[in-house]
C-alpha cells in the first residue's frame, strides 16, 4: 500500500512539474512573440512647400516620399523605437500674382534617413492602434530642378543666377530636421501623416527658406 501511494505521489509530481514546465514555456514564448521586431514599407505622396521669412511668398507643390524601416517594441507596453531609410523630395511653387505668365517651380531629390524614431501603439481594439510619433531625419539632395520663365536650373546654378539682385546665395543639398505624425494600424496595414520640419537653410543669405513638408503614405508591415 505504501508502495502504491509513494507510485502515485510520484506520478502527481511528475505531472505537475510537466505542467509548470509547459505554461513556462508558452509565457516564454509569448514574450518572444511580442518582442519581435516588426519591419514595414511606407510608400506616399507630399505637400512640399518651404516655410520661413524668405518664403513666404512660395506655395506647396506634390511631392513623394518611400521609407522602409522597422519598430522595435521597448518592454511590450506598446512603446517602440525604430529606423527608416527611403527616398523623398522637397520644393515650392511660386506664381506671380502681377504676372500670370511666370510660373516658379522647384523640387530636389533627395536620400533620407531616420536613425531614431520613438512611437507609441494605443490599441483601439478588433486589431486597430493609434501610432503617434515622433523622430529626426537627415537628407541629402542628389538630384535638384527649378523652372521658371521658359528656363531650367538645378537648384546650384539657380543660387547664382540670382546673385544680380544683391545677395550670392550658397545652396545647402544637406538638411536635418524633425518628423512628427500619427498613424492608425489594421492589423498589418497603416495610415499615417507625418510633418517633416528641416532646420537649415536650402540657401544662404535667404534666411528662413526651410524644408516644411507633410507626408501621406500607406504602409505594410512585415
Amino acid at each position: 500500500m505504501k508502495k502504491l501511494l509513494l507510485a502515485l505521489a510520484l506520478a502527481i509530481g511528475v505531472q505537475a512539474q510537466a505542467q509548470i514546465v509547459s505554461s513556462t514555456s508558452s509565457v516564454i514564448k509569448y514574450q518572444k512573440k511580442e518582442k519581435k521586431t516588426s519591419w514595414y514599407f511606407k510608400p506616399g505622396f507630399s505637400v512640399m512647400k518651404m516655410t520661413g521669412d524668405g518664403a513666404d511668398d512660395s506655395g506647396a507643390k506634390v511631392g513623394y516620399n518611400f521609407g522602409l524601416g522597422f519598430q522595435m517594441p521597448i518592454k511590450q507596453r506598446g512603446a517602440y523605437w525604430g529606423m527608416e531609410l527611403g527616398l523623398g523630395s522637397r520644393g515650392w511653387r511660386y506664381n506671380d500674382k502681377d504676372d500670370s505668365d511666370y510660373d516658379q517651380s522647384a523640387i530636389a531629390h533627395n536620400v533620407q534617413l531616420s536613425p531614431f524614431t520613438f512611437g507609441w501603439k494605443i490599441d483601439l481594439g478588433d486589431k486597430v492602434k493609434l501610432d503617434p510619433h515622433i523622430g529626426v531625419y537627415a537628407s541629402v539632395d542628389y538630384k535638384s530642378k527649378v523652372s521658371f520663365d521658359d528656363d531650367t536650373y538645378d537648384w546650384d546654378e539657380w543660387s547664382d543666377a540670382i546673385g544680380s539682385r544683391g545677395c550670392w546665395p550658397d545652396y545647402n543639398c544637406y538638411d536635418v530636421g524633425m518628423n512628427l505624425g500619427v498613424g492608425v494600424w489594421y492589423d498589418r496595414f497603416n495610415f499615417d501623416i507625418t510633418w517633416q520640419r528641416g532646420f537649415i537653410d536650402a540657401f544662404t543669405e535667404l534666411d528662413g527658406f526651410k524644408t516644411s513638408n507633410v507626408m501621406f503614405r500607406l504602409g505594410i508591415a512585415f
